[in-house]
């Protein structure tokens, strides 16, 4: 394993840490759908808390890319 390019070792690690991020926002996102289209006076409440979510998920993301950046 010590010929294995540093380079790819990173592309590797951005791209598989970012597709549970993709996928969290997807379904938050599938979810706020249906939620308004259930109950659509709620909407403000609704799309503020999914921003919330939203936020939390991307997290993943940032902690992944610290992790990848502070290791050599």
């Amino acid at each position: 394993m010590e010929n294995v390019d540093p380079a790819l070792i990173k592309g590797l690690t951005i791209g598989l840490g970012a597709i549970g991020p993709a996928v969290g926002i997807g379904l938050v996102g599938a979810a706020v759908v249906a939620a308004v289209g259930r109950n659509p006076e709620m909407q403000g409440k609704i799309l503020a808390t999914a921003f919330i979510m939203i936020g939390l998920v991307d997290a993943v993301l940032a902690f992944v890319l610290l992790i990848l950046f502070t290791t050599s």
